[in-house]
């Protein structure tokens, strides 16, 4: 053999033997690759989580509070979260999500190659121009859904993978309506909205199932990303964003060109972010939360979708809100100015156009609002004042109650002061306001229907921003006068008529049950002599009740108390007939609504029932209610209040032409007012004072703190009633008390109690029991001997 021939040979072999190498080592090499990606295939497989979990999946759902008349007032949430089913859902925010996210929706098993694919040469593309700030993922809306229930939003490849096998997985084992459904339940889109009913109600005021096109395609396009897809903080580019969604189902063939472009045309029309004021309602749903938290626990109130249906009548709870809030501002502004603000400039608080005040709930301002501003400037007859992102102008007039002409002498730049806001222009981001200061005294209202036992208003202080004490259930008060008609009506029971004759005069017992004397003193220090029951309980007459306890016993008063529905401590004291004992304004309340509601007492409540989430019923309320008094005794008594109104201490009243009837109190030194009264449907009570139980100041009785806000608060239901009567074509005739059987009635004269003839001045139609009326008429010499007793108490008197 030559030897070229063997060289040739030899490089022959050495190249044969290379490729078996090569050969080896890329299947070696294919083999590691496979058996990685393999082994990372069973790691993910095996770690992923089951997509079965989803048929037992509760996501967090927010809790529903209900008015009176059924609609949804408040809510309790960590995530507020509405789920409507796939058959709510409508058709154009279905179109305009697939075409919008993922337009192959219907015909991928969950991964889209092709969605893959394009992403890809669109991030190449504009890398290749230097534009790319985030790359296209490519992701299905099953694969987006799998990510949000089961994995975690860092992106790496490990996740990608994961969201792939779980999307495949879902798409084996739901339906594409289900995986819609979950998808448009399930993702946040701002705001605290999690899921399209949610957002729908945030943003438009209305369910999903009723949203036009433009509306559907705004909605739509938040999926992508709700911090940059806001309404309220980046219109502009929220707008944009519709706008593309519009295009894409113009493209994808869900619409028309000209729907679209009409559509387009529309400026985005929301509401506002925070409707109404944080502190409507406020005491009311603090008793409902606690009492949900304490049945149910944490989680349920805030997560499992509770429907909670309570008592609260809305327009009631804002009439009893307007007119204590404002009731105690006017008897502020009585005291005159306070200079006791807090100045931002002395606390080192900074630039005063970039300070947000925590009163500042919420950024928009409302015509009558009254809110915290910051004052900028202050000059002689007018101050520029910031409210939130406002400059208000404040001008000098009608600020006589601050006892000065000059703003400069009330504050200074840098003082947070309050003012209502008067006019607005929203162009140019400017405010008219007048000034106004927080009261100190505290307040509480409290109203019942006496049918019921429902709650349908309950203020527990002037703010709960200020206080969350809840003072119609918490505080205990003494009463004063408040308490008379549960002791009178323990009198009529116990042989005393309206008509009986109980002389006012100085008196001193020996109240056995202390041991000591005791001197009740009435409350204009004057003596009226003898006067009928009636009259006694009209003006007030301390000396008359305590007369009448005394003869009863302070014992059967402790039990008239407690069957009227008081339950805080009381002794069998002479005293109670001035109320020196403590209750709360709940109690009071509810004791009243016997009256107008022929003897019985209903249990308040404020929870009619609680469903859950699926509408099964957790609980519902048994109303409970128990006889008081007689329907007889009760009508009695509610003439005897109806004369309190008529021409007693709440005669104020009376100028609101209603069949009304109530009590006035006044505590000692003037700490406490009260006025409990009520119309045959309704029962409101008012109390004024300060928590640290200091005086209101001099003659601040419950005639003049307390029944002022009541009246206001009546004539609105009244107005408010005849609006809706004039809205039905009907006339309004107000309702009178029932007069029950078994009573009778006689005409008496006023002063003396007797039957009265053609000589009585001030004749009476009486009510009696039967066989309790008087017998004997009244003559010329019985008003001679009531004036001549009048006399001579009066002559003992300035003796």
């Amino acid at each position: 053999m030559k030897i070229p021939d063997l060289k040739i040979k030899v490089r022959k072999f050495r190249k044969i033997r290379l490729l078996r190498v090569f050969v080896l080592l890329l299947f070696g090499g294919a083999v590691c690759v496979l058996g990685a990606i393999f082994g990372a295939y069973m790691v993910i497989r095996n770690n992923l989580p089951s997509v079965s979990e989803l048929e037992s999946l509760k996501p967090k759902i927010i809790t529903s509070i209900y008015s009176d008349k059924g609609e949804v007032i408040r809510e309790f949430a960590e995530e507020r979260r509405i789920e409507v089913p796939y058959a709510r859902i409508p058709d154009i925010l279905i179109k305009a999500i697939i075409a919008t996210e993922d337009p192959r929706f219907y015909s991928h098993k969950g991964v889209d190659t092709m969605g893959i694919l394009r992403a890809v040469k669109e991030d190449v593309i504009k890398l290749g121009r230097g534009s790319l700030r985030r790359p296209q993922g490519g992701s299905t809306i099953t694969q987006q859904l799998a990510r949000s229930l089961f994995l975690y939003s860092q992106k790496t490849i490990r996740r990608k993978l994961k969201e792939m096998f779980l999307a495949r997985r879902i798409e084996k084992q739901y339906s594409k309506e289900k995986i819609l459904e979950l998808y448009c339940n399930q993702f946040y889109l701002g705001h605290g909205a999690y899921g399209v009913e949610t957002a729908s109600n945030l943003f438009f005021g209305k369910s999903v199932s009723d949203l036009n096109l433009d509306e559907a395609a705004l909605v739509a396009g938040i999926f992508r990303g709700p911090s940059i897809y806001s309404p309220y903080s980046n219109a502009e580019r929220t707008l944009q964003r519709r706008n593309h969604v519009l295009n894409r189902m113009a493209e994808e063939g869900y619409i028309t060109e000209a729907q679209a472009e009409a559509a387009k045309g529309r400026p985005i029309s929301v509401l506002p972010l925070r409707r109404g004021s944080s502190e409507f309602g406020a005491y009311f749903f603090e008793e409902v939360r606690k009492a949900v938290e304490r049945n149910y626990g944490s989680d349920a109130l805030y997560n499992a979708g509770l429907k909670v249906y309570t008592t609260l009548d809305p327009d009631l709870e804002k009439f009893a809100e307007e007119s204590l809030r404002k009731g105690l501002r006017d008897r502020d502004k009585r005291t005159g100015w306070r200079k006791d603000k807090k100045n931002l400039i002395s606390d080192g608080k900074g630039d005063l156009e970039k300070i947000w005040l925590d009163a500042w709930t919420n950024p928009g301002v409302e015509p009558g609002e009254i809110t915290d501003a910051i004052v900028l400037l202050a000059g002689r007859t007018e101050a520029v004042v910031r409210v939130k992102g406002y400059t208000g102008r404040l001008k000098n007039t009608g600020i006589e109650w601050t006892r000065t002409k000059y703003l400069d002498a009330l504050m200074r730049p840098g003082d947070v002061i309050q003012v209502q806001v008067k006019g607005i222009d929203e162009g140019a981001k400017e405010l008219s306001v007048t000034l106004e200061q927080e009261p100190l005294v505290e307040g509480a209202f409290l109203v019942i229907d006496p049918v019921t036992g429902q709650i349908k208003a309950m203020i527990g202080g002037y703010s709960f921003r200020r206080s969350q004490f809840n003072r119609t259930t918490q505080a205990l008060r003494q009463t004063g006068s408040a308490i008379k008609p549960f002791l009178y009506t323990a009198a009529v029971e116990n042989g005393f008529t309206p008509a009986s004759i109980i002389v006012d005069e100085p008196v001193t017992f020996n109240d056995k049950w202390t041991g000591e004397p005791w001197t009740p003193r009435n409350y204009d220090r004057e003596y009226k002599g003898a006067v009928t029951l009636r009259k006694g309980l009209e003006e007030s007459r301390n000396v008359v009740t305590a007369k009448l306890l005394d003869y009863i016993s302070p014992q059967v008063g402790v039990d008239y108390c407690r069957k009227f529905g008081l339950t805080s401590t009381i002794y069998p004291y002479l005293s109670l007939s001035l109320g020196t004992f403590e209750v709360t304004l709940l109690e009071l309340v509810s004791g009243f609504t016997t009256f107008p509601n022929k003897g019985v007492r209903v249990k308040p409540y404020f929870i009619t029932r609680i469903e859950d989430k699926d509408g099964n019923v957790l609980e519902e309320n048994k109303v409970e209610s128990e006889e008081v008094i007689p329907p007889q005794t009760a009508y009695m008594m509610t003439s005897l209040l109806q004369g309190v109104v008529r021409e007693g201490t709440a005669v104020a009243a009376s100028t609101l032409g209603w069949p009304l009837g109530g009590k006035t109190g006044t505590t000692d030194k003037y700490t406490d007012a009260w006025y409990i009264g009520f119309s045959p449907t309704l029962c409101a009570g008012v109390w004024i004072g300060n928590d640290a139980k200091v005086t209101l100041g001099e003659r601040q009785s419950g005639a003049v703190a307390a029944l002022p806000l009541w009246i206001d608060f009546f004539a609105k239901v009244i107005e408010a009633r005849k609006k809706a009567a004039e809205a039905q074509g009907v006339e309004l005739v107000p309702e009178g008390f029932e007069v029950p059987p078994n009573l009778s009635f006689a005409d008496i004269d006023r002063k003396t109690g007797l039957l009265a003839t053609s000589i009585c001045r001030f004749p009476l139609r009486e009510v009696f029991f039967p066989g309790t009326e008087p017998v004997r008429y009244c003559t010329n010499q019985d008003h001679l001997r009531i004036l001549d007793y009048y006399s001579q108490e009066t002559a003992k008197e300035e003796h």
